[in-house]
């Protein structure tokens, strides 16, 4: 990757293993990019927010992105307790 997001580490008996990581922007899963992975079989990019995704959410087909979607569970816990539930 040109610019990844990270840096996977896994040493065992066979000897040490690098593999660069992203952070899919939508559901916040650590994605590994395996070395000359096909730009497909990773996830892709989200045209509407532009930032990379999982392939489960490139699936999905929609943009929400992981902080709208924790915004919207804190709306619903405070209208959830400010009717006394």
């Amino acid at each position: 990757m040109r610019r990844p997001g990270g840096q996977l580490t896994i040493t065992d008996p066979n000897g040490v293993q690098e593999s660069d990581t992203f952070t899919c922007f939508h559901c916040n899963r650590v994605v590994i990019v395996p070395v000359r992975a096909d730009p497909a079989n990773i996830g892709g990019m989200c045209f509407q927010c532009m930032h990379l995704i999982c392939p489960r959410c490139v699936d999905l087909g929609k943009c929400t992105p992981f902080e709208q979607w924790l915004d919207a569970m804190e709306r619903r816990s405070d209208a959830l307790r400010s009717y006394g539930v």
